[in-house]
Order: structure tokens, then sequence, then C-alpha cells
């Protein structure tokens, strides 16, 4: 037997959040550089100064991320003097710009904090980056021997963001569930593994019960109970799972149909410009169910998502039969299936679609992000 370690970062949570930096931050130096995009810094940057004021910590600079989560713009991030004389990284916004300031920390080892804006995914809370090419297109993982020292979840902020990004959350988080108790199915697992695959309902089930009151005072902008519930649930529980279940770089439980249905469907032209990650998983988890066979939970969860305005049906994310048949190939190759209970088939995938609704010819549609209820 091996020695091995699990760390899952601590984070704070409320209106007040970030009045926690100094305690947090000081063991780490005295100088930070944010990193993050022009709307979360705006947001942000307010809180950000007023809670190191009577402190002995400073911010240099607050740096653009860039327009993609990329190799390339974290290569201009690290040549900037002002990363380079930092003691540490403030990331701030949503997953693109918190995945390029963890490559950028990465390759200049730095520690960093996380400051998530939005809760759209579990970017801030784990030690994997998805990194695309500057057109967009998906590149591949990055994995990490590190993750940030803490996370701070200003709910205030979060209720003021724009709803998609909680709607598309709910619909990425609720994903993480199906995918990691379908991986581990009929396994005896070590410890680290049967943690997260158990602790993996907590990812869907806080959004089935406060998903939509959450949606609704997000839209009123009301840090409430029932949005810092969902925050917790897509930003720090889905990211302990990811942990838990990726230890070491291993992907094989930390994925599924849900996700490669996305990023197979992002090689096809403007996808992945046109439609937020989120939305596409939650529809990606009927997908799953529907290869599984499991027919029940299906019309469980497809009840949800018309509750919120996920899509339930290929023609709703404005996909032919035509389109799906370029990326089947692609979603068996893919990683997030490559540890499924049985194979993927080309047959599995085409009936399940069927079955979901799809159209020969593109359907038509009011846009590529569709309504939120």
């Amino acid at each position: 037997m091996e020695n091995y370690s699990i760390i899952i970062p601590s984070y704070t949570v409320g209106p007040d959040a970030y009045r926690d930096i100094p305690r947090y931050c000081r063991l780490y130096g005295k100088t930070a550089v944010v990193i993050g995009g022009q709307k979360a810094m705006a947001a942000a940057k307010e809180k950000l100064l007023a809670a190191i004021q009577d402190s002995d910590l400073s911010i240099n600079a607050f740096l653009w991320y860039g327009e993609e989560a990329s190799y390339e713009a974290s290569a201009v991030l690290e040549a900037d003097p002002h990363l380079q004389e930092a003691d540490m990284i403030f990331a701030v916004g949503g997953g693109k710009a918190i995945d390029t300031a963890k490559l950028a920390a990465l390759h200049t080892g730095k520690p960093f904090f996380t400051f998530p804006t939005i809760a759209s995914n579990c970017a801030s809370a784990s030690s994997v980056a998805i990194i695309y090419h500057p057109d967009h297109s998906f590149r591949e993982f990055v994995h990490y021997l590190d993750t940030t020292r803490h996370v701070f979840i200003d709910t205030e902020i979060i209720a003021k963001a724009p709803i998609e990004y909680l709607w598309a959350g709910i619909g990425d988080t609720c994903a993480k569930y199906y995918e990691v108790t379908i991986s581990a199915r009929g396994e005896v697992l070590p410890h680290y593994l049967a943690m997260g695959v158990h602790m993996s309902r907590m990812c869907m089930e806080p959004l089935v019960i406060f998903g939509e009151k959450a949606l609704n005072d997000n839209r009123q902008g009301i840090a409430s109970y029932e949005l810092e519930q969902c925050a917790l649930a897509i930003i720090i529980t889905t990211g302990w799972v990811s942990m838990l279940v990726s230890r070491d770089h291993n992907m094989l439980y930390n994925g599924g149909v849900a996700h490669a249905l996305f990023y197979s469907l992002c090689s096809l032209p403007g996808f992945e410009k046109d439609h937020i990650h989120g939305v596409v998983v939650g529809f990606g988890i009927l997908m799953q169910l529907a290869i599984d066979k499991d027919f029940e939970e299906l019309e469980k969860f497809s009840a949800f998502n018309r509750r919120i305005g996920l899509p339930t049906s290929f023609d709703e994310i404005g996909i032919s039969l035509e389109d799906l048949e370029k990326v089947t190939d692609l979603i068996i190759a893919d990683e997030d299936v490559e540890h499924f209970p049985y194979p993927i088939t080309r047959e599995q995938i085409l009936e399940a679609a069927e079955y979901l609704g799809i159209s020969r010819d593109t359907p038509l549609m009011k846009d590529g992000r569709h309504t939120i209820l």
C-alpha cells in the first residue's frame, strides 16, 4: 500500500465572505494580483479592496484573463510583471477566468485563492482546468497537484449576477451525481472514492429542492438561503466530489455521457460559443439516462428540467440527427465514458436520441441559449 493525501479546499460563504481574506491569505505573502473577467472584477473590486484596507495585504494589479481559457492567454499573464512580482494570485469570476488563473498559478508556482462571482461550475474548488483553443474549441483537461488555498463565495455578488449562470450551473452540477454513480456502479471502492460517490448525491438533491426558488431570488438579486444552498452545491460540493473521485489525475469516475456529449458537440463550428456548457450538460443527463434505460429517473429529471426551463430534446439545443452522427464517434472515444459499466455504442446513442426527440434537419430555435422560466 502506498501513502496518499487528499486535500479538500476550505471556503467562506455569505454576504461578507471577503472579510476573511486577511485571515487566510496573510500566510502566503503580502501582495496579490487579481486575474479575472472584466465584469467579474468590476463586481468584486470594491469589496476586495475594502477587505484588505486595514491589513498588510495589497493588490498590485487587476488583470483581464483574456478571451478564452487557453495556454495562450495564460502565457500572456505569466509574462506580466505584476503577476511575476506578486506573492499570490486572486482568481475572480467564472470558470474560464478561474481556470486561466489556475493555469498561470501552476506554471509560476504561486499559491492562488478563488473568488467565484457566478454559481455556474466547480472551477473554484476543483483541481482540474478545462482548456480550450483560442478559437473556442475544446483542447484538453489539465490536472493539478495543488488546489486553491481557500474559496471566498460572496452571495451578494452571486445574487446580482445574470441568472443564466445559476441556471446553467444547476444543470452542470446535477450531472455530477448521475455521472459519478453510474461510473462506480457495482464496484467496491476505497475510502476516498466511496466518499466522493456518496457525497455526489448532494450535487443534485439541494438543486432539485431549492433550484426554482434560488432562480427566482437570483432574478430579484436576493442573497437568500436557497440561493446560498444552490451556490454551495454547485461550487463546493461538486468541487470536493471531483477531487475525491479523480485523485492522481484519475478521471475514470468523474464524468459520463452528459459531459462527453457537450465536449463532442463543441467540435461543431460555433456550438461552444452559442451554447452555455451547463445547459447542454443538463440535457445530457437525459441522454445518459436514456442510454442506461433508466426511464423512471429520466421522466423525473425531465420534469425538473421543464420546471426550470432546461432543454429536454435535441431540437431545443439546435442539434439535428445529421449533427449528432458527426460526433457520435467522439462521444464513444471521450475519456468521460472510459469507465462506464458497459461500452457505449453508436446504436445506443442514436436510439437514445430518437427517444428524446431529434430531427433530421437542423431545428429552428429562438436562440442558442433557450428560455429561463
